[in-house]
């Protein structure tokens, strides 16, 4: 099993919610609001008159096979220059339950 750790833009987020849904992510938790510095590049997000907007960060578990299709249908969405300006990141650990 893989826990899966999403980072996107909130302007991405109908498209990225529904691509888990479309690819079967059974349940995910969702934190909205969530702020982001960016030290390398352009995507710092402190929703003020600087840096506006927010992030959402997405965590859910699956499996190897789904990672899979993920990937694919993020690159896909990844082509459109404005989401690639945006930011989308996935993230996969290994997860074990512990109870």
């Amino acid at each position: 099993m893989k826990m899966v750790w999403l980072h996107c833009s909130e302007t991405l987020a109908q498209e990225t919610t529904e691509i888990l849904d479309a690819a079967g992510i059974e349940y995910y938790s969702v934190w909205r609001n969530v702020l982001g510095k960016d030290n390398r590049g352009n995507r710092t997000r402190w929703d003020d008159a600087v840096f506006p907007g927010k992030n959402w960060a997405l965590q859910f578990l699956c499996t190897d096979e789904t990672i899979e299709e993920l990937k694919r249908r993020f690159d896909e969405l990844s082509g459109d220059p404005y989401v690639k300006e945006s930011g989308i990141a996935m993230y996969v650990a290994e997860a074990e339950r512990a109870f």
